[in-house]
């Protein structure tokens, strides 16, 4: 499974569930794109504890890193990436290729 990864800092100026709904409003139309899945997760360090200290994971899945690359590049994200860097949230865009397993 190849997945398409977008790291966003919290708007600081929303409250929590603020921030929740309008994440979610911005994420909704990457759901259109061709990915099989879209995710959002709220990512926070172990040692951090508070309403601010967290950033949101939007997570894409597909099949094929052509694909995944293809959307990265145009319409919805392409846009919602272009937004949230005006909006100084600092957008990170990365593919994962599959992974391989780790033995111990």
């Amino acid at each position: 499974m190849v997945r398409l990864m977008l790291f966003v800092c919290r708007p600081y100026y929303l409250s929590g569930e603020e921030a929740l709904r309008w994440i979610h409003q911005q994420a909704a139309p990457l759901a259109t794109m061709g990915a099989e899945r879209v995710e959002l997760v709220r990512l926070g360090a172990p040692g951090a504890y508070g309403e601010s200290d967290y950033e949101w994971l939007i997570e894409m899945h597909y099949q094929r890193v052509e694909d995944a690359a293809g959307d990265a590049r145009n319409g919805p994200c392409r846009d919602l990436v272009a937004d949230l860097r005006l909006l100084g949230m600092r957008p990170r865009l990365v593919v994962a290729d599959t992974g391989e397993p780790v033995e111990g």
